[in-house]
């Protein structure tokens, strides 16, 4: 990934040098005047307006001009001499849009009612339909995720250790998206949840906070090993400032547009931010980070309650902690002196310095012993072991006082006092923090002037300018937030911000079409790719502002004829615009990691649709494999509910790209590997799931065609041609060859040719 971003910054700086040189830049659109390639003409860079929708005429393609989208891509094909392709066949149509808006195929039910019904308004219902499910929001849930970077772990070295209540705003992203929440009110919870609902570090956090201190998570994404730091304190600064910087590039690249980290240690020399600005990003943050208040990742957890319902239950929880602990000693005290007798007896035929020794060395610390008394330990660990059965035989009562103690126990761990909620959170701890000074070209230990919190000049336009409202006093010696990152979320999200509404739509668009608009999704700024649509990207822009609606640009972006087109290669058009941006064809793609994994459970008939809660762990092999056991409970859930260890990913997925986030992925590759086909006929999650799919498809009529027909039909969407009928015949007749003296031919014949449905173009892409 780090390879790809320095090949994408080189080619935006020879963009710019290009610019400078007076040679002009490709894909403009014509009808407008170039943007010079600096900060104050960067069309990225200016106030969203919104752009005339173009007048066309009538030709003989109107009617394929559905919607304003079509007249904008239309406008850009007719510049450059192409004309769109005409609409997809129903079977890709209901695909395509079923894996795009949930991340899993249409079932042959459903296939079959689409293609039957010949009302006009059948994919407006169709859309509406699956924006509606809760597999909307599992799939663009993770969508988002990757561009803030979500990981269930800390990311430090090998040590990487769990983030246990990460999960929560995984669920809250999800929950969120499916019920349409305006985006503005979703970022806003998101960078200053706390401060919106006027909690306050140590007070009272009320049922109707919860959700947006939860969002606050969004601000815990970035790696953070200062849970792992060995103490030194230059380490311990270090790292402190790893996570504070983790985070300021993961809001550059999803929410600011611009390339921040150069900033650290200079100007930035081709985007408008000034050291002293980025350090004033990092200012914003700083009373949550605050050096001075430092609190490891897993210590930043709040429990939900009253400040009398929290000490309560603390007061409860502490009592039933000593309780515990005096019925331990109680039968270590029973326990002891018989077991120690019996030892002692065990080296009475050893000498007395002998004796004393192993004594000396089982009496220290374990990690305190030498390498001489690990030695006396392991030598004589029979004599030093005493098992409490034997113990039991020789003294008469002592078994019935031992299991006494031991039902008491056991009672008592049933009557454990209730856990009040958790949330892992972000909030400022005071309302008056310690400056934030900027360092000298970066250096921790170089600490310069002091710096206000503030936002980059250049993304400020009008009266949009950030401010901090004042007013905050202390509550019964609790400390009240600063304000600041609410002042930024407004800041952010005013209509007169230049990148934040561009990128959101931009995303939108990139998942449609497996490219944005501007195909650098975190980089709107000079340095970035100049859009292809630029107008149309406003247009998009424009609408997002007036409704924060996203399900609206959803609609909008589908109903066009833009995104219903056939994906057929055309000769002509090819040699005009190869790589297809200008959108006169739909372009193929391949199916992402976590698609592939739960399409084939689906297909299967194994999916595990049970939504949110903890994440269902992974577990790294003997020979280096992380897979979900098939025994764990869960483990046929959707993948967006796996665990997602930074170091650990899970080795199908990590083969069909999906990224490690460090710290964040604003887009994934899409590759071609030979390691994915070999796992799509080797591993054994995709022969369990061939032979399960097998199951379902010898259950069906006797008859082989239909077998077939069927088989085709849930794995890819559609019904096989005849040469494919054809071809399937001859290898289901060379397999029954192979397999025909094993026990259960049958089943072993159609799991291969299931596999092999699994592993073709026909399941793996979308046309």
């Amino acid at each position: 990934m780090l390879r790809d971003r320095c090949r994408v910054s080189v080619i935006a700086m020879l963009v710019v040098v290009g610019s400078l040189l007076g040679n002009g830049v490709s894909g403009t659109e014509a009808a407008e005047p170039k943007a010079t390639m600096t900060a104050e003409g960067h069309r990225l860079l200016q106030p969203v307006q919104r752009p005339v929708i173009p007048e066309l005429g009538e030709d003989a393609l109107a009617s394929w001009r559905r919607n304003p989208v079509d007249r904008f891509t239309y406008a850009r094909m007719r510049e450059h001499g192409l004309t769109p392709s005409p609409q997809a066949d129903s079977y890709a149509l209901i695909r395509r849009v079923t894996f795009d808006l949930t991340g899993l195929p249409p079932t042959p039910k459903e296939i079959d009612s689409f293609v039957r019904d010949e009302s006009p308004d059948r994919f407006d219902r169709l859309i509406d339909r699956l924006l509606s499910s809760q597999q909307y929001g599992e799939r663009w849930g993770q969508h988002w995720l990757d561009v803030v970077g979500y990981a269930d772990s800390n990311g430090y070295w090998a040590t990487d250790s769990r983030r246990p209540l990460a999960y929560k705003y995984r669920d809250y992203v999800i929950e969120s998206l499916n019920r349409n929440k305006p985006f503005d009110q979703f970022m806003e919870e998101q960078i200053a949840g706390d401060e919106k609902v006027g909690y306050i570090y140590g007070g009272d956090l009320t049922a109707d906070m919860v959700e947006a201190l939860i969002a606050t998570h969004f601000l815990r994404n970035a790696a953070d090993g200062t849970g792992e730091s060995d103490g030194n304190p230059d380490e311990v600064v270090r790292d402190q400032y790893f996570a504070l910087e983790g985070t300021v590039e993961i809001l550059g690249s999803t929410v600011l547009g611009i390339t921040v980290q150069c900033a650290r240690c200079h100007d930035h020399k081709f985007e408008p931010l000034t050291s002293e600005e980025y350090y004033q990003l990092q200012a914003i943050l700083k009373p949550a980070y605050d050096h001075d208040e430092w609190l490891k990742p897993n210590e930043r957890v709040v429990q939900v309650g009253l400040i009398g319902e929290r000490e309560a239950n603390k007061e409860l929880w502490d009592r039933y902690n000593r309780e515990a602990e005096a019925l331990k000693k109680s039968l270590e005290g029973l326990m002891k002196p018989y077991r120690e007798l019996a030892i002692g007896e065990n080296l009475a035929g050893l000498s007395e310095q002998l004796r004393e020794e192993i004594l000396a060395a089982r009496a220290t610390a374990p990690k305190k012993r030498t390498t001489e008394m690990k030695a006396l330990i392991e030598e004589h660990a029979d004599r030093l072991a005493v098992d409490d059965d034997v113990l039991f035989a020789r003294f008469a009562g002592l078994r019935s006082a031992h299991d006494s103690i031991r039902t008491s126990m056991e009672s008592h761990k049933k009557a454990q006092p209730p856990k009040l909620p958790e949330l892992a959170i972000v909030t400022d701890f005071s309302s008056d923090p310690a400056p934030h000074h900027l360092l000298d070209r970066g250096d921790y230990q170089a600490p310069t002037k002091p710096v206000e919190s503030g936002t980059p000049a250049s993304l400020s336009h009008g009266g949009n300018v950030y401010r901090v409202e004042s007013g905050a006093s202390v509550d019964a010696g609790r400390r009240p937030s600063t304000g600041r990152r609410l002042a930024f979320v407004r800041w952010l999200t005013d209509p007169q911000n230049p990148t934040f509404a561009r990128l959101m739509v931009n995303r939108v668009w990139l998942h449609y079409f497996g490219q944005g608009i501007v195909s650098t999704p975190g980089n709107f700024g000079v340095t970035g790719a100049p859009p292809t649509h630029p107008l149309l990207l406003d247009f998009l822009a424009a609408e997002f502002i007036e409704s924060w609606d996203l399900k609206k640009i959803h609609r909008l972006i589908l109903t066009s004829s833009t995104y219903q087109q056939a994906s057929r290669q055309r000769s002509a058009a090819y040699e005009v615009d190869p790589e297809t941006r200008f959108l006169w064809r739909y372009p193929l793609r391949r199916l992402d990691a976590e698609a592939v994994r739960d399409a084939m459970l689906f297909v299967s008939g194994e999916l595990d649709r049970m939504p949110g809660g903890p994440f269902v762990p992974t577990q790294r092999m003997e020979d280096g494999r992380v897979v979900v056991e098939s025994g764990v409970e869960g483990a046929n859930r959707r993948s967006i509910y796996l665990q997602k260890r930074r170091t650990q990913p899970l080795t199908l997925l990590e083969l069909f790209d999906q990224p490690v986030v460090t710290p964040n992925c604003i887009q994934r590759k899409s590759s071609t590997v030979v390691l994915q086909p070999l796992a799509q006929l080797n591993s054994e999650f995709a022969r369990a799931r061939s032979r399960a799919f097998a199951f379902r498809v010898l259950a069906l009529e006797s008859d082989i065609t239909e077998r077939i027909r069927r088989a085709f039909l849930r794995a890819c969407g559609r019904w096989p041609q005849p040469f494919q009928i054809e071809e399937s015949m001859r290898f289901l007749r060379t397999q029954r060859e192979f397999y025909g003296a094993e026990d259960q031919p049958e089943v072993a014949i159609w799991t291969d040719f299931c596999q092999m449905l699994l592993a073709s173009n026909g399941f793996l892409y979308l046309k």
